[in-house]
């Protein structure tokens, strides 16, 4: 397969994104790579998000615009999956901007390694400055399933952004994302990563991932049962198909992730938050957490915002992470 010969899918969920979506798409256009095609999925916008895609349709061949009532952002990205004709399939955020070359540098390595899945390195984008992810050291690291499991567990290298990589149409097809969930990726990147041979990851950035108000103020609400939800699903996948090293690790994951909501839960109302601590608290007793994890466990819970301050520490004070100004 040549790079020039290999078409990419780009599916691109719209709604309500006017203020952003012409930046994303002059990106989609501005490509060195050129043989793409833009599927644009209108999730019922009410604003004039419909209007400004539709004028790069009818600028660009490359572009098309399906429209549909609206089914949330994994009802979207399966809407651009059944009308995907690629190699590749690329999901891309309506918020975010491509790096110019960014189809290429993927395109590149999947010809070269002969890749099922392909990812590449972002910049966190907030109003006044970038965040670069340096925590891989190499330019590129080939993974076979098994490995790029592990890296995901460990939370580092492959994480479950399904943006910002390349992967097989027929491969991507076999798994569509569970609509009406928050945090759709935790149900689905495991999957992924289970059936590709070879997953490659990039040291070079593809991707700005806009950073909005309410990701920077750490938006909580009871919908972000649904990232539990896809974790023990994750687990139970994860206890069936590997060793028990990798069970051990999901679970010291999941412990960390209840931790972090338990610190959350006053940004919750007082009737939400009981049902929130009785969810976390079913799922500590039922996987025995607390036995498991006694140090992290005993107490750490109740103490409002260590953990995120620890999380904000480590990314904005780790030399894994580089400042740029914009």
């Amino acid at each position: 397969m040549k790079n020039q010969s290999s078409l990419i899918s780009i599916i691109i969920p719209i709604y309500n994104v006017e203020v952003y979506l012409a930046n994303c798409l002059t990106s989609v256009k501005n490509q060195t790579y050129k043989h793409f095609e833009a599927i644009l999925v209108n999730d019922g916008a009410t604003d004039s998000s419909a209007e400004i895609a539709t004028e790069f349709v009818q600028e660009d061949s490359r572009f098309r615009l399906i429209h549909q009532e609206n089914k949330g952002l994994s009802g979207a990205r399966n809407t651009g999956l059944k009308e995907a004709k690629g190699d590749f399939v690329f999901y891309l955020d309506s918020d975010d901007v491509l790096v110019n070359n960014a189809l290429e540098l993927l395109i590149h390595a999947a010809v070269k390694y002969d890749a099922d899945v392909v990812q590449g390195n972002f910049y966190y984008d907030y109003p006044d400055y970038l965040l670069l992810n340096k925590q891989q050291k190499e330019e590129v690291v080939v993974y076979n399933s098994e490995e790029a499991m592990w890296a995901l567990l460990e939370h580092k290298t492959v994480l479950n952004f399904a943006w910002g990589k390349l992967i097989r149409r027929n491969l991507a097809q076999k798994h569509t994302f569970p609509e009406g969930k928050y945090y759709e990726d935790t149900f689905w990147k495991h999957k992924i990563i289970h059936e590709a041979k070879i997953y490659v990851a990039l040291k070079q950035p593809v991707l700005f991932y806009l950073q909005r108000e309410s990701a920077i103020s750490g938006a909580f609400s009871i919908r972000n049962l649904d990232q539990l939800e896809g974790e023990l699903q994750r687990l139970k996948f994860i206890k069936k198909y590997y060793p028990k090293k990798f069970e051990d690790q999901a679970l010291k994951l999941l412990n960390q992730k209840i931790i972090h909501h338990y610190s959350l839960l006053p940004n919750l109302d007082q009737e939400n938050q009981q049902i929130y601590r009785n969810r976390l608290e079913t799922i500590e007793e039922t996987l025995e957490l607390r036995k498991k994890f006694p140090k992290s466990s005993k107490g750490l819970f109740r103490k409002m915002n260590r953990f995120t301050q620890r999380v904000k520490d480590r990314i904005f004070g780790s030399n894994d992470w580089h400042r740029i100004a914009k």
